[in-house]
């Protein structure tokens, strides 16, 4: 969500079409995938559901994954800034698909969150997802290739997802330093508090810079994009399904007294 004027130059009409791909690609992925889930599943719930309990897995098991606190504070806190930075910033950026294209621009929430006090709060709000992500990643790279114990397997799928997380929270923070070092010195853009500090450290503004940043805006879109067309065939599906079982067999156990009553 960008209230400023051009800075530099966005191939908008190349980032729709690659858009438009990557959640086709999704859509249908998705698809395939829950299909042939559900099939081999059968019937997930036998019992009347128990609402109270699923909502109370929900919170203790899904968003905050106390199943895996249990197991390894290391891997939970990896967990968790991993699942709620990715979570954080997909919510932001349909917030500002919905200003951009849904909420009329004269409305009142549409006033707020582009010109007033909620932009900065958009702003902080990102940089903060965005750097629990980026440490989710950094740390979860660490475990996985510098301290790796023996009994922790990574395949191509955990490389990948985590080089595919890692380039756009990078590409993300570069742009976001750009945009600052060629915007006018106006008051706000310290609420972009990463940015801001990238912005003073790598760049001072020039013709090059201007370039740089759409290319790297066009890596980004195609990094997003790519991302999409992956995430029903990687380990991100488990944002999706795990949950979703969780709470099923949550419903399921409680007349047993397991672990979720």
């Amino acid at each position: 969500m960008d209230t400023s004027i051009a800075l530099y130059y966005k191939p908008w009409t190349l980032f729709w079409i690659i858009q438009s791909l990557g959640l086709i690609m999704f859509f249908l992925g998705l698809i395939f995938k829950f299909s042939f889930y559900f099939k081999g599943k059968g019937q997930l719930l036998t019992k009347q559901p128990d609402y109270s309990v699923m909502l109370k897995t929900f919170f203790r098991e899904v968003l905050f994954q106390k199943h895996i606190a249990q197991r390894s504070p290391l891997r939970w806190s990896i967990h968790i800034l991993v699942f709620w930075g990715f979570i954080g910033l997909v919510s932001l950026s349909a917030i500002a698909v919905a200003l951009e294209t849904v909420i009329p621009e004269s409305s009142e929430i549409a006033r707020y969150m582009l010109y007033g006090q909620g932009h900065n709060y958009y702003k902080v709000a990102g940089d903060i997802f965005g750097l629990m992500l980026f440490l989710g990643v950094a740390t979860a790279f660490l475990r996985r290739f510098i301290f790796r114990s023996k009994q922790l397997n990574t395949d191509i799928c955990d490389t990948t997802t985590l080089v595919f997380l890692m380039s756009l929270v990078f590409t993300g923070f570069l742009l976001e330093a750009i945009r600052i070092s060629l915007s006018a010195p106006i008051p706000g853009l310290q609420y972009s508090f990463v940015g801001y500090q990238l912005s003073k450290l790598f760049f001072q503004g020039g013709e090059w810079v201007s370039n740089a940043a759409s290319v790297i805006w066009t890596l980004h879109a195609f990094l997003t994009a790519a991302l999409l067309a992956y995430f029903p065939h990687s380990k991100f599906l488990h944002i999706i399904n795990s949950p979703v079982e969780i709470i099923l067999n949550a419903s399921e156990e409680r007349m047993r007294g397991d672990l979720y009553v």
